[in-house]
């Protein structure tokens, strides 16, 4: 799974936007985007004069991810995604 971090979008944005812009940020094709989901959107409204927008932080499964992430890889934006899964704590022995 990869992780693509501060992919800025405008507020009035629609999915096939965002959609758009993650195959751009990765230069793939649609067919190789097997899934993605938003880990956490957040608002930028750091400049004064400027456009407020979404930053996501996006997860994603493509096909060829080895190569994907050989291409990026002086990219500290796309990175390969952390284990978010939670593993419960084994009790000590009685």
């Amino acid at each position: 799974m990869i992780r693509i971090n501060e992919l800025a979008l405008s507020l009035d944005h629609s999915e096939a936007d965002l959609k758009a812009a993650i195959l751009t940020r990765l230069n793939i094709q649609a067919a190789d985007l097997n899934s993605f989901n938003t880990f956490k959107r957040s608002y930028d409204a750091r400049k004064k004069n400027s456009e407020i927008k979404f930053i996501y932080i996006i997860d994603l499964e493509a096909n060829g991810e080895d190569q994907i992430l050989s291409r990026f890889e002086q990219d500290h934006n796309v990175r390969v995604a952390p284990d978010t899964q939670y593993y419960p704590v084994e009790s000590a022995p009685a």
